[in-house]
């Protein structure tokens, strides 16, 4: 019995080591990416190492096709022809789907309940 509460110990201490490694390191990689003088507005994956970039940079608003081996400035776009950006809960996209699933998952589990309680009755 102890062997199984050390094993599971370390196992909880190895995910929270892992959790801790991944926000510091992304912590890193965040502060490294970001820039003052340009924003990458909007982003779109064409394949594999490709994609569309409409990045914001002098002033300019710019739409760039980016491989993996070239950079290109395809046009210049208009900045007052742009829509708006929704606006990104606090907290991050993926917060914000994280507690859409656990609140559908727990609806679920609700009505699941239900149903046993009327089946035993």
């Amino acid at each position: 019995m102890l062997s199984l509460i050390g094993m599971l110990g370390g196992f909880f201490l190895i995910l929270f080591l892992a959790y801790w490694a991944a926000r510091l390191l992304g912590r890193g990689y965040a502060a490294s990416g970001a820039g003052r003088m340009v924003e990458v507005l909007d982003r779109m994956s064409l394949g594999q190492e490709k994609q569309l970039l409409v990045v914001k940079a002098a002033g300019k608003v710019l739409l760039l096709g980016v491989t993996a081996h070239h950079i290109e400035r395809l046009e210049e776009l208009d900045a007052d022809a742009l829509p708006e950006p929704p606006p990104v809960p606090q907290g991050g996209a993926f917060l914000a789907a994280l507690k859409s699933a656990l609140e559908q998952k727990k609806g679920k589990g609700s009505a699941d309940e239900g149903n046993a309680d009327t089946s035993e009755a």
